[in-house]
């Protein structure tokens, strides 16, 4: 996952994570990847996830694998949509310990 905090004033927010996929797992990994980000501090409340049409881009994968990720992450209380400006991340989870915070990193890095 790419973090780039960095946004022009002058333009649409930009959103600091791009996801990638592994395709051996079975789970989906731009989902897992925000949880992660957020319980790292790479993403915090206010900011913007890619759009659907950016994952979908980037990913080439069914636009509705994206919304139905992007429900859960509402659902979870995570995430929520603004109509015309995207989704955007509403909450935080929980720290982790030293050697959790490794393995997220590493697993991020992957």
């Amino acid at each position: 996952m790419q973090v780039d905090k960095a946004v022009n004033p002058t333009s649409a927010p930009q959103s600091p994570i791009a996801f990638r996929l592994d395709p051996t797992s079975g789970v989906p990994t731009y989902l897992q990847q925000v949880e992660h980000a957020l319980r790292l501090g790479y993403l915090e409340p206010v900011d913007r996830l890619p759009t659907v049409r950016e994952v979908v881009a980037d990913l080439t994968i069914n636009p509705n694998t994206v919304l139905k990720a992007y429900r859960a992450l509402e659902h979870k209380g995570l995430a929520g949509g603004r109509p015309g400006l995207g989704t955007f991340v509403k909450a935080t989870l929980s720290q982790v310990s030293l050697p959790e915070i490794a393995g997220l990193r590493r697993t991020l890095r992957a």
